[in-house]
């Protein structure tokens, strides 16, 4: 219902379905082993609607707010699969298309509307009211100066490099779950939030915890440009 129907005339080449199950076991990886991270609900490579890929999270229970570290660790987890793409393959796809607009979005969000960068401090810029008459399209509604939206565009940037540095310790140090999950998509197609834990949890040796799944949070590996996750709440 939430991706769409499967693609059953769609065929992908043996080395594209490899790239796809890696970049989806880098999202699962980095969401499975996260602290404030939404656990895996399911992680699959079969193409539905317009993605060759989907892994989906489920809340452990429902959220109305959110934090910083709960916000840097799902932009950590969207970048997760571009990350598993370059450090098996050495080069990175068009399939982190979605990922990256997803976490841009959500990093800007962060320093401009809701006061999480120091340098900015507890201001809100571009909230904007209803346009009236196309006034706000005519003119620059933008409510800041130049050189406060050079700082906007600095720590936005600062956030989505130290989120991918992250994400680049968290799949090297979990190389072993990445490549355990991977193989056990390309040869089971989908997984479930329990295998993948187990997969994760037998590469680094560690004991498999109980673990509990209520909307899905998709990231996908697309071959265009289509759809996008529903935008956090905000309050």
């Amino acid at each position: 219902v939430l991706m769409g129907q499967r693609r059953e005339s769609m065929a992908l080449s043996e080395k594209e379905k490899e790239l796809t199950a890696y970049h989806e076991a880098g999202h699962a990886v980095c969401a499975t082993v996260l602290e404030t991270a939404d656990p895996v609900h399911k992680v699959t490579i079969l193409p539905m609607g317009m993605a060759l890929g989907v892994t989906q999270q489920l809340p452990q229970e429902d959220k109305h707010s959110y934090n910083q570290n709960y916000l840097e660790e799902s932009i950590v987890v969207a970048m997760g699969g571009r990350i598993a793409e370059r450090l098996v393959f050495g080069v990175v796809s068009t399939g982190a298309n979605n990922d990256l607009v997803v976490s841009t979005e959500r990093a800007r969000k962060m320093v401009r509307e809701w006061g999480m960068s120091d340098r900015i401090g507890p201001m809100a810029w571009g909230s904007q009211g209803q346009v009236f008459l196309g006034e706000d399209l005519m003119h620059n509604a933008r409510d800041y100066s130049d050189d406060t939206a050079r700082v906007i565009d600095q720590e936005t940037e600062r956030i989505l490099r130290a989120c991918e540095q992250r994400c680049v310790e968290v799949l090297t140090e979990h190389r072993n779950g990445l490549d355990l999950v991977a193989r056990s998509l390309l040869e089971h197609e989908t997984l479930d939030g329990a295998e993948v834990r187990r997969l994760v949890d037998l590469g680094s040796g560690a004991p498999t915890p109980p673990s509990t799944d209520t909307a899905l949070t998709p990231y996908e590996t697309v071959d265009a440009p289509t759809h996008q996750p529903a935008p956090l709440a905000e309050d």
